[in-house]
């Protein structure tokens, strides 16, 4: 089977190559009646807890012959839960329906902006398999840790549900209980009890309408997400075991298949346990096995039934012991540790990183690397490696926007007389990038945020007032609010320091999996008769800092030397580097745009990295040890 991963953060949650070995082991105990609560199923229900013999084992051998970890990356994306509409792209990333089975694990299963949703997965269908579109898709924010608590790893056992379903398994509760139909047996098994409903007695006992007891451990039911999941029954294993001779499963463990994928129990002679390589959080063109900021990634080779040619602690060499076709910028370092195993370490930076830009790209063996050459490898004598990157972080700024299916700009009021305004700001949020103004009463105003945090008094639901050239960090107190009335608070009779003010709201989104800060700029009327939403800002740098824009008339040229000879900036316009030449030593640098909004610029003595900022003039605000400077550029 393979993992596609689209995002090695989802929901703040990193999903990385062991999370889905330690997740495949917890399946493969569920399936196999050997997990670690199994002796504790109820006793009315012992005598038909059923075990099928069955190991789920991620590919060695890709569709290309090429050794993998069969866990792959991709750039954050969702959708792939959807019945229709992602088919195409869908088919396009899968493997071969016949020889893998395809799991895909997604922050946002719809592309709704709903990161709630757990799981879905398609019955045993030939059709599907023909066109490459079976599947099991799951949200990474619940997969199961090794490390995590005992109650988020047994709802993490909805995994365990899902691949029930691909398996042919139906709901416990398909066709509800009814007293007016006493035979129907709700999920086509016959010793699994009806239930009324999806859910509703958690982990409670209690009876159907018939006065049968339900089987609330039911890995196929809902009851069990609250907690219990623990058991299938005797009739759900025959159900699955008739499933897979489906001619759409069918092949998939037939031996030979075993052998072509490389799980069969006698392993391929070449392995290797990491395949894929992400861009680090430096957003450099680095690499990392998770995205983390790390030193060079490793990943080690395995050869079975054969050696290296070479001994202990040698470093391979490129064009002699192997080839390699890695995107430009980066190379590959293979030392030999054993007569058997190898360390594979990414070095360097690539050249070219877009997000569209995912590389598939290899490492082929030559004869001086194996012992008898590379025929003693059998077929598989390359490595199969993926690199995928980020876009350049930005500072995006905006007016707030009317919804999703109408993203133009609207006017965001709400006072006495227009009581409530729903806004978006930027779609390609991967939350919810939706709000509500809410005029909730007399001296009393909420910003709704639909569970989404902002920047609050400590202890408190009350908005923190943030002035103008103030940076927004993770440091921030991030407040989140509860079930109504227990949205967030602008204005209410005890806390009035928003009263006739113009300043700025803090808010926590998330952007491609990760934690983002950002603003929105508030006008509030006098002793909160209403108040308007204007502008939003916020940093796509995971976890990075943004400062609100600060008032344009402070950079005014009363008090700045804008002609002083001994401070020059070039080239200008510029692309990537403005270079500052003074014979002064250099005290502080700060960059706005045109609107007076500071910008993060990264700056390194005497250079200034603009190459994220956006076209359009700037200015920047230079004091040295000679006095102040300040020049317009103009970014190309």
């Amino acid at each position: 089977m393979v993992f596609h991963v689209y995002g090695e953060s989802q929901s703040n949650v990193k999903v990385n190559y062991q999370k889905v070995v330690d997740l495949l082991q917890q399946i493969n105990l569920n399936f196999n009646g050997i997990n670690t609560d199994s002796n504790t199923v109820d006793p009315d229900f012992q005598s038909i807890r059923g075990a099928l013999n069955i190991e789920f084992r991620l590919a060695k051998i890709d569709p290309t012959g090429k050794a993998t970890s069969g866990v792959i990356f991709h750039p954050f994306k969702g959708g792939y839960g959807n019945g229709g509409g992602y088919d195409t792209e869908i088919g396009a990333d899968a493997w071969n329906n016949t020889k893998y089975m395809n799991v895909y694990i997604q922050n946002d299963l719809y592309a709704d902006k709903d990161l709630y949703q757990s799981g879905v997965a398609w019955y045993p269908d030939s059709y599907m398999t023909s066109v490459n579109t079976a599947r099991v898709v799951y949200n990474g924010r619940y997969i199961f840790n090794a490390a995590g608590t005992a109650a988020s790893n047994e709802f993490s056992d909805t995994f365990t549900h899902e691949f029930g379903h691909w398996l042919n398994l139906q709901h416990t509760f398909n066709v509800p209980c009814s007293t007016a139909n006493p035979t129907n047996d709700g999920d086509g098994v016959a010793d699994t009890p009806v239930e009324n409903t999806s859910s509703g007695l958690g982990c409670t006992t209690g009876n159907n309408c018939l006065g049968q007891k339900v089987n609330v451990e039911n890995y196929m039911g809902y009851n069990g997400s609250s907690g219990c999941y623990k058991m299938f029954t005797n009739g759900q294993v025959d159900r699955m075991l008739a499933a897979l001779n489906h001619p759409s499963r069918i092949n998939l463990w037939q031996p030979a298949n075993l052998a072509a994928t490389g799980v069969a129990n006698t392993p391929p002679k070449l392995t290797l346990s990491n395949s894929t390589f992400t861009e680090n959080l430096n957003n450099n063109g680095a690499v990392s096995l998770d995205g983390t900021v790390a030193s060079a990634p490793k990943s080690t080779i395995t050869l079975n039934g054969a050696t290296f040619a070479v001994p202990n602690g040698t470093i391979l060499t490129a064009g002699i012991h192997f080839t390699s076709s890695l995107p430009s910028g980066l190379t590959a370092a293979i030392a030999v540790t054993s007569p058997t195993t190898a360390t594979l370490t990414i070095n360097g930076a690539a050249t070219s990183h877009p997000k569209s830009q995912v590389l598939n790209s290899s490492i082929t063996f030559l004869n001086p690397a194996i012992t008898g050459g590379v025929t003693s490898l059998g077929s598989t004598t390359a490595l199969a490696l993926t690199f995928s990157y980020k876009d350049p972080y930005k500072i995006v700024t905006g007016n707030p926007l009317e919804s999703y299916a109408n993203p133009n700009v609207t006017t965001v009021t709400t006072n006495s007389g227009a009581t409530w305004k729903y806004f978006i700001i930027n779609p390609e949020l991967s939350d919810d990038a939706g709000y509500g103004a809410w005029y909730y009463g007399a001296n009393q105003l909420k910003l709704e945020t639909y569970w989404k945090g902002l920047v609050c008094e400590t202890g408190t639901r009350n908005i923190s007032l943030i002035p103008a050239c103030t940076t927004i960090t993770n440091a921030n107190n991030i407040g989140y609010p509860t079930g109504t009335p227990g949205q967030l608070d602008v204005y209410t009779p005890t806390y009035t320091n928003w009263s006739g003010k113009t300043a700025y709201v803090g808010f926590r989104n998330q952007f491609e999996g990760y934690n983002i800060n950002g603003y929105f700029k508030l006008i509030v009327g006098a002793n909160g008769s209403g108040y308007s939403v204007t502008e939003y800002g916020y940093n796509t740098q995971p976890n990075g800092s943004i400062t609100t824009p600060c008032v344009l008339s402070s950079l005014s040229t009363s008090d700045v030397d804008t002609t002083n000879s001994e401070t020059s900036i070039y080239p200008n316009p510029v692309s990537d580097v403005l270079n500052i030449k003074t014979k002064g030593k250099i005290k502080s640098i700060s960059v706005y745009d045109m609107f007076g909004r500071k910008m993060n610029a990264k700056v390194t003595g005497d250079k200034v990295d603009v190459k994220n900022f956006l076209s359009g003039a700037y200015l920047i605000d230079i004091e040295t040890s000679l006095g102040k400077s300040s020049q317009k550029f103009i970014k190309k």
